[in-house]
This record gives C-alpha cells, sequence and structure tokens, in this order.
C-alpha cells in the first residue's frame, strides 16, 4: 500500500536535499534527478533561482511517497515506481527533481524535491489540491497494476476499519465531524490523521517522530 503526502517544512532547500541523499539511508542508484543530475542537483536548482532572479518566496515542494512495512515491494522497485509518477506529473513539466528512496528497516518511502521555478520558463510552481488528488489516483493505479495493496478510506492495510479520531472537548469533537463533513478545515483533523497514518507504518518510537516530522509536525513524546 502506498501513500502520497505533501510534506510542510521551514528548511531550505539545501538543507531538504542534504537530508533526503543522506548517505545511510540510500545508495547510489536509489537517488535520480529528473531534469538535473542527482549528484548536483542542489547546485543546477539554485541556478535556475538565480537565471530566471527568483530566489525568494518557497523554494521548493517536498512530497513522500511511502509504502506499508509489510508490503511486498524492493526498494528498487519503489524508487522505479516513483520516477514514472515524477515523469508523468503535468503539474511538474519543466521543474527539476529529486527522487531519493529511503532503504529504512520500518518501511520504504521515496522523498521528491521539487524545484520551486520552471528551468524552461521561469514560471513558479502552482500546486492546487486537485494536482495533489491526481497524484494519488496515479499512485493507486499504478499499486493496482503491481498487485500491491490500494488505501481505502477508513481501513487499515489488513482491511480492518479504522478506529476513530477521538476529541476530548466537545468543541474539539464538533469541529472534527465539520471538518469531516468538508465544512471547514481542521488542523486538529489534519494532526490525527497524521498520527493514524504514522502509527500505523512506524515500528519504534523513533520511527514515529520522524515520520511525524516529515510531514512538518513536532513530536514531545514523553513517557
Amino acid at each position: 500500500m502506498a501513500v502520497i503526502k505533501a510534506v510542510s517544512s521551514k528548511a531550505g532547500i539545501g538543507q531538504a536535499i542534504d537530508y533526503v541523499t543522506k548517505e545511510e539511508k540510500t545508495e547510489e542508484k536509489l537517488v535520480s534527478g529528473l531534469h538535473c543530475e542527482a549528484e548536483t542537483a542542489k547546485e543546477e536548482m539554485q541556478a535556475t533561482k538565480e537565471l530566471w532572479e527568483k530566489t525568494g518566496g518557497r523554494t521548493y515542494k517536498h512530497f513522500v511517497q511511502s509504502y506499508h512495512k509489510d508490503e511486498k515491494i524492493t526498494p528498487e522497485q519503489a524508487h522505479r515506481n516513483a520516477l514514472q509518477l515524477a515523469e508523468n506529473t503535468p503539474a511538474w513539466k519543466g521543474f527539476e527533481v529529486l527522487v531519493a528512496t529511503h532503504k529504512d528497516k520500518d518501511h520504504i518511502h521515496t522523498h521528491f524535491i521539487v524545484n520551486s521555478v520552471n528551468f524552461e520558463d521561469g514560471h513558479k510552481l502552482q500546486w492546487s489540491s486537485a494536482d495533489l488528488r491526481e497524484l494519488k489516483e496515479r499512485c493507486n493505479a499504478q499499486s493496482q497494476e503491481q498487485g500491491l495493496h490500494v488505501p481505502e478510506k477508513g481501513k487499515t492495510f489488513e482491511g480492518a476499519e479504522r478506529e476513530e479520531t477521538v476529541a476530548w472537548s466537545k468543541d474539539t469533537y464538533q469541529l472534527l465531524k465539520q471538518a469531516e463533513q468538508g465544512k471547514v478545515k481542521s488542523y486538529v483533523q489534519d494532526i490525527a490523521l497524521a498520527v493514524l497514518d504514522c502509527k500505523e507504518i512506524a515500528t519504534s518510537r523513533e520511527t514515529f517522530i520522524r515520520l511525524m516530522n516529515e510531514r512538518g509536525y513536532g513530536v514531545d513524546w514523553q513517557d
């Protein structure tokens, strides 16, 4: 089962690239560049920004495609799948993309670092919820074609009903119900869903904290 998430991060593009290409997490063959060389992606992306004089504002978009720890897939296959998605994402046409697959023991996942400036004409990356939905749909279709699990809303990897989010106050509960119905956008619901996703994948405290960090959330875990 593969899921695609957009990651919110305050790190600069150089820091993000350094993180996803750490030697202990990847091998050379599992780091690839789309419209750039993997080894010089940082420099090429920066050069594109300077060429079009667009070095300010948001410098990149970060996405993660992750597989459940029990999914029967190799790191190499996961990397090929990620490259295929990147190559066929319309909104990324003309943008440099770094693709790095991590072979962590708990689960296999791939990072996409997408430059915010188009190297062909200099326009800034436009990314909408519809673009993310289309990317997720292609990810699901890819899994289905390969005989892998396809995520179902409200269900775990094994197909069991997923536990509901519990609210400890009336106001929070009402806010979550409104968010479920699409009436409001709730950061509480976003955090709750992130916790459920990470809890399903992680097999240790350290992995859970790291997965939450990758989604842009800090964790203070105290026994």
